[in-house]
Order: structure tokens, then sequence, then C-alpha cells
């Protein structure tokens, strides 16, 4: 029986037009077309350009075989058995456009943040053209780093005409089955990524004319309920149902053709028009103080102990009132922070993992705005933040702009340093290890600042931690203590440091119960394992949890599925919000890697992500901090636990060397090498390594071979320590010495330095007298070091405590065998 649908009768789909015109106006939103917007254009035939079926049949006639729709297959056979310069002609016939209809020209009048085209044709860039606007056409070839950030980029997914020739046909021009499955096809090329990061930064994503039959881009519209509340199909008026269903499922269908589009863009044209992104912050956001009433649990403290997730309003309420619940450190700092700012000086707050350095970023946000100062925080890591400060830059008010892992921002330092807003102070953080890396940087691009090393717990912030852990009851088998025994296990056992007391608690058998409960249901399914492994790696690394990242690095699409972010394991585990996860707890997911992965796991997975990061032509910080990590053994190291570390350490490099092969001639990874096999005091194999190491770096130009003396001279100490003999042991630390007295005055310097006082121990008694005398002046000249370093401004002692602890240990040295000298000459 047919059934007649009367489509006029249809009822239509209310939509709000306005909200979609408000979205297109901030100048973020994305302009996605298929077919369907080329209608209307014209080719050098007059003619529309043909439709991927008559295409086909196009084809099937050009080469003298039967007809066939299937457009894949009629290119095949066709390339296989015809002259493929034929099929070029053709096409270029077809798809070369030379006019467009005032329609086009009306929709891409609009300020769009980026185009996205299925098309071959050129339609989009010659109507922006005609309204005064040069839109750049490339394909998915063209290399990320250059052209990513660049504005006014139309994108064409399957290929443009311009790139059309015998080569490309084949490859980044999509007809052929061979290049849907060649390595420029879109889902494994570099522009997959940026176009879901795309998707998570637009205001808008606005498709015209697409049919939705790319199933890579419809899962990831499908999966991701939040990019469905953004989502717009223009489509004829009174669509077939299966149109009509198929597309509700995706976002909003607005029934109004692609005329009815160009109507509606013209008609609000002064809306989208006003739009002044010069007033309109695109990556800084400001800081506003809560004003709601906020009620504080003990499961609301918990979260933020445990997995990091913090409401700002509990810190206002903490930071500038009285915490009913105890709930939160707040840092003796904050008073420092504020005098530098008052005085006019940028701040850098470093510390290693997990010692709170986002944490006071927030506390420096209530803090600072109750003391009059606007805060603002980057919302938009691609955003024009330069621009930003430019603008924040004549507003003559006092303002505090806070960088969370400044290492991001360099080309946001240089400027600031360069331009130097009177108005304007900077407070930024770091990881420790990255601070001393880039220490030089900062001062070759003039950005100054004081800093603060946020890594030992004042005792009256000792005292709120412990406060915090008896209201949870979250001691153990510690619960017993007096409050000056917790005050002492916390500052000897945990090193005054608030990363060793959460990973003890972590370490708890408690705690590990009751995360392997929420944890064993996700583990049963591969695709949520890896990406629980996935957050949980950014997370260590420091990288924001977006989406996108999640899922380049689990090689799955998972995370923009709603079923995973409903789960109510996964819920318990991570606060899902928006494109990403927004909690911040390093040492949560540290813990949670170390205890509920394997190490042949996570040894396994490394390498995988190893091998799929280093085939990408071009990474971006994020993709590149993420291989960098992959190679380097102390972080390798960090996410393994103790069960058989020392064999699944060796297999990974032994490994990791054949999935990336270029490994092998690198001098890097060689040292890396040599330092798995120190820690595990195989000192004959890591001489062998790092002597491939110097061997490889002599054959690179200007290759600084610092780190691999460093690693080197820790190596002659540790072998001289474990000599009988004496000559031996003193010419082990004669060597180190000579190597070390050469290096730059740094934090790496004198890490190894250290180690003079465990020779001192050792050795010092069983060698010579005139070799006593060498050792005594060599501590000497690393002590002067220090000093002249001090004075010329190049280490700070008051924050770099490790090589304060250094120059304190030499001083001891050096005093005991003056004692020791006076002693025997009495």
């Amino acid at each position: 029986m047919d059934i007649s649908i009367d489509r006029k009768k249809l009822k239509k789909q209310n939509v709000d037009t306005d909200e979609l015109i408000e979205r297109i106006s901030t100048g973020q939103a994305i302009l996605f077309t298929g077919a369907g917007f080329s209608s209307l254009t014209k080719n050098i035939n007059d003619e529309e350009p043909s439709a991927a079926k008559d295409l086909a049949l196009e084809i099937c006639q050009l080469g003298g075989f039967q007809s066939d729709e299937d457009l894949r297959y009629a290119t095949d056979y066709y390339i296989a058995n015809n002259n493929i310069s034929n099929l070029i002609q053709l096409l270029k016939k077809k798809y070369t456009i030379t006019q467009t209809h005032s329609t086009h020209d009306e929709i891409c009048s609009a300020k769009w943040r980026r185009f996205y085209t299925t098309n071959y044709d050129k339609s989009i860039e010659i109507a922006s053209a005609k309204v005064g606007k040069l839109v750049e056409c490339i394909d998915i070839s063209y290399p990320t780093d250059t052209y990513y950030k660049k504005e006014s980029l139309c994108i064409h997914l399957n290929g443009s005409i311009d790139s059309l020739n015998e080569e490309s046909i084949e490859t980044t021009f999509k007809l052929s089955t061979s290049s849907y499955i060649s390595p420029d096809s879109f889902t494994k090329s570099d522009w997959h990524y940026y176009f879901k990061k795309d998707l998570e930064r637009c205001s808008a994503i606005v498709f015209v004319g697409y049919s939705m039959y790319d199933i890579e881009i419809q899962k990831i519209l499908f999966e991701n309920s939040d990019l469905k509340e953004k989502t717009y199909f223009i489509t004829r008026e009174n669509p077939n149902p299966k149109t009509s269903f198929t597309l509700s499922k995706f976002g909003k269908i607005i029934p109004i053709g692609i005329e009815g589009f160009s109507k509606l863009i013209n008609e609000n044209s002064k809306n989208i028009a006003g739009y002044d992104s010069e007033h309109d912050l695109q990556s800084l956001a400001k800081y506003d103080l809560s004003h709601e009433k906020i009620e504080i649990r003990d499961a609301d403290v918990e979260a933020m102990i445990m997995f990091g997730y913090v409401n700002t309003g509990s810190i206002d309420d903490a930071v500038l009132g009285e915490q009913v619940i105890p709930s939160l450190i707040v840092r003796k700092s904050l008073d420092l922070v504020k005098e530098f700012i008052s005085n006019g000086k940028n701040v850098v707050l470093y510390s290693d993992m997990g010692n709170g350095k986002s944490i006071i970023i927030s506390q420096i946000h209530s803090y600072l705005t109750a003391n009059s100062y606007e805060c603002y925080y980057l919302n938009d890591i691609e955003g024009d933040y330069i621009s930003d400060i430019d603008h924040l830059s004549k507003s003559g008010k006092k303002i505090v702009i806070t960088l969370d892992g400044y290492e991001r921002y360099l080309d946001l330092l240089k400027h600031f340093s360069l331009s130097l807003p009177n108005n304007i102070n900077i407070i930024t953080t770091s990881r420790t290890a990255e601070h001393e890396r880039l220490r030089h940087e900062l001062k070759e691009m003039k950005f100054e600042y004081s800093e603060v090393c946020l890594d030992e717990l004042y005792e009256n912030e000792i005292l709120s931690l412990i406060n915090i852990i008896d209201n949870l009851g979250m001691w153990g088998d510690k619960a017993g203590f007096s409050i000056s025994q917790k005050l002492r296990f916390i500052e000897q056992k945990n090193n005054s440091q608030l990363s060793l007391t959460l990973l003890n608690l972590f370490n708890s058998p408690q705690f590990k119960d009751r995360v392997k409960t929420e944890l064993s249901p996700l583990m049963r399914d591969n695709e949520i394992k890896d990406t629980v492994f996935a957050i949980a790696l950014s997370e260590v690394l420091d990288i924001p949890c977006k989406s996108s990242i999640i899922s380049e690095i689990s090689g799955n699409d998972k995370i923009f599925s709603a079923d995973l972010r409903n789960n109510k394991n996964f819920k318990n585990l991570f606060h899902m919000d928006g494109d990403g996860i927004k909690t911040k707890s390093s040492l949560f997911c540290l813990s949670l890697i170390r205890h509920h992965f394997s190490p042949s796991y996570v040894t396994a997975t490394l390498q995988k992500i190893a091998k799929r990061f280093n085939e990408y032509k071009v990474k971006d910080y994020e993709q590149r901090t993420i291989f960098l990590a992959t190679l380097r053994f102390s972080f390798v190291e960090r996410l393994l636990s103790d069960t058989n570390k020392k064999g699944n350490l060796k297999r990974y490099y032994e490994n990791l060397k054949v999935s990336v092969s270029w490994l092998k001639s690198d001098p890097h990874f060689w040292l890396q090498y040599g330092m798995a096999n120190i820690t595990f005091k195989e000192y004959s194999k890591a001489q062998q390594f790092l002597d491939s190491s110097y061997s490889l770096a002599m054959k690179k130009e200007k290759y600084h071979t610092s780190n691999i003396d460093t690693q080197q001279a820790r190596l002659f100490l540790l072998v001289a320590m474990e000599e009988k003999d004496s000559h031996k042991a003193f010419d082990g630390f004669s060597k180190a010495h000579s190597l070390l007295d050469k290096l730059d005055n740094d934090v790496y310097k004198y890490r190894q330095v250290d180690m003079y006082n465990d020779f001192y121990s050792s050795c010092y008694e069983k060698i010579t007298k005139g070799n006593q005398v060498y050792f005594e002046r060599a501590c000497q000249k690393m002590e002067k070091s220090i000093e002249k370093a001090v004075s010329n401004g190049e280490i700070n002692l008051s924050q770099q405590l490790p090589i304060k602890k250094t120059k304190d240990k030499l001083g001891n040295i050096l005093k005991n065998i003056i004692e020791q000298r006076d002693v025997k000459n009495q």
C-alpha cells in the first residue's frame, strides 16, 4: 500500500533564527558546505557543477563503459583503463566556476571563523572576493602549522580544483578508492585533529547544502551532544522525512533553503556587521566574584582533594571569608603575590607536579579581584590573546592576566615584554622543570619577573591540610596520630609537600579499592580504557583535556560518545564540562595510571602513541609535548608501577627505536636509554649508550652536549663511589668535576654537584692527601660559581631550593675539612 505524504502539511520545526544570527555575529561560526551550496553557480560551460551521481555517469560516458552512479567505482574503473588527463580536463571544466549567485555572495559576506567544504569548486572563494573578502583556497595536503592559525581559509576536505593533477587525483582529490585510503585522507591527516578543535571552539556550525554522507563527520557530531546545541542545517523548504529524521539527530534544522538563508543574513546584516572584535575579547575572560550562596559538603571537599574539581564560588568563600567546613589551604603566598603586583612586578609561580599551582591561580583571582584589580584568565588558547592584551592596555584600569603553564604562551610573554603596557601585570605558573629550562629564554625576551616556589607548605598551611584530612576521615592507619605527630609526618616524611601527602592518600588500600570499583566496568571496553588512559596522560602532562586531544591520544572518538559522558562510573571519576574534562588533578591521574594500568599496557600504549604522533608531519604544542614525553625516560619511568619496572623499561626502549626508526641516529634517544640503565645501576651498559650519544652528537652541527655531559658526570661519580681502588675512585671524581666545571651555572649542573657530598662521605678518607686537596678546591670552586651566579642574577637561591641545598652541602663539606685539619694540627 502506497502512503502519500503532503510535505506542505508537515509541521515545521520551530527554530530560533535570532539565536543563530547572534552566534554568527560573533565572527566565530563555521560554514560547512556540500554539493547543494554550489547550485545556481555557473562553470565555464555555463552549467551548474555536476552532483556526484551525475558526475559518475559522465565519467562512464567519457570512458566508454557501462553506466553506473557509484562515483568511486566509475573513477577507479576509468583510471585503470583510460587516459587520466582526459578525466582531469572533464573535472576542470565541470568545477571551474566563473559565476556565483547573489545568494552565495550574501552568505559569504558574513564574518565566518572558517569555511570547510566537501566541494571541488571555488564558489566560496569567488563569492567572498565579490564582496571584498580574500579567502584562501587550501586542501588537506597543506601544512597545518603554516595555515591553521590563519584567518579567511576555505579548507577543501575532498580536494580543490586548483590542486587537481595526475598525482592528486589518487591522493588528496577524493574521487577514487585509492584517494580515500591514502595517508592524506581527511581522517588520517593532520587537519582531522584541527577540524575537531574548530568544532570545539566555534560559536556555531552551519551546514549548507550538505547531506551528512561523511561517516566520520557524522560520528563526531552524533556522539557529542554539546555540539548538537550549536549545529544548524540549512535545508530546502519542507525537507523529506528521511532528511529531517537524519539531520535532527545532529542539530537544528532550518528549512529555508540557500536563498532563504541568504535573505536571513541580508536582513540581519547590521547586527552581523556590528560585531566589534576589538571590544569583545576573543581569548581572555574576566574573573567575576561569585555572589551565590555556596554550601560546602564533605563530598565537595573530597572531590576537590581527589579529582581536582573546584567550584569557583567555594574558592571565593574560602579566600575571602571563614571556612565553616575545612576545604581549602589558603596559601600564604597570596600576600606576597599582591605585594609584587602592587609594586608593578610580574610573577612566576612554580612547583613540582601536584603542589598547588592551578589552585593558587584560582585563589589569586578571588584575592586580587576583591582588592580592586581586574583579573583576566585565558579562556581560549586558540584565540587572539595578543589583540586582547593590546585592547586591555588602553583601558587605564589595574589589570592582572593569569597564565597557567606559561610555556604555551611564550609569544604572548614576548609581545608583552616588547609593548610593556603600564597598567597590566602578568602572573604565570609553570612546573619546576619547565621553568628551569625556560629561564634563559625569559631573560632573552627581557620578561622581568619575581618568582615564588610553591613546593613547601608553611606550618599554618600544613595545619590547614591536617584539618581537611581529619574532617574527611582519610588518615587511615594514621588516624590515631596527634596533631604534632601528623605535622611531623608531613614535614619529615613528605618534605612539607602537598603532592607527597596526597600521593600517600591515593596509595592507601581504601582509596585504591574505591577507584577500582568505578574503573573496572569501564575497563571492559578497550576504547573506553584507551580514552581513560588518554585523559590521565593529558593531566599528568599538564595539557588541557579537550576532547580533540583526548581523541588523538586514544586513537578513537569515544570521548565524543554521549553514552560514555553519561556513564555513572565515568562521571564519578571525571568531571565533563562542554568540550572536555575540566578537572585538574594530575596526582590523581598519575595514581590512576600507576595503580590501575599494568606496566605492559602503559608501555605498549605509549609506544603506539609515539609511533602515531611521529607520523604527523607537523605537530602543535600539545602533540609535540605528548610525543616528546613518550621519549623521555624520567616521564615513562614515573608512570610505571614497581612491578617488573626494570624489564618493562628496557623492553620499551628496545621497541621504541623500532617504532620510531630515526631515534637510532638521535643522540638524545641514546642519552635517555643510558639514563634508564643508570637508574638500574647497569653502569657499563649506560656508558655504552652515552658513548653512542656523544658519537652521534659529534656528527650534528652545533649540537650542544651539556645534557650528555651532566649525565656522564653523574655516571662517573656513581661508578667512582663503588670503586674499591682509591686511585680509580678519585679519577672518576676528577673526570666528573672537569665536565661540570665547564657547564653553565644552572640547576642541571648543580644537581650533579650535589653528589659531591656523597663522594665526600664514602671516598674522601681513602684518597691521598694530594687528591684531598684537589677535592677541597673543587668544592670551593663550585661554591664560588654559585655565589657568582647569584650576583649575576642567573640564580635566585631563595627560590631555587635545590641549588641552595647544594651550596649548603658544599659549605658543610668545607667546614668539616677545615675542622678535621685543625684537629690534626693540634
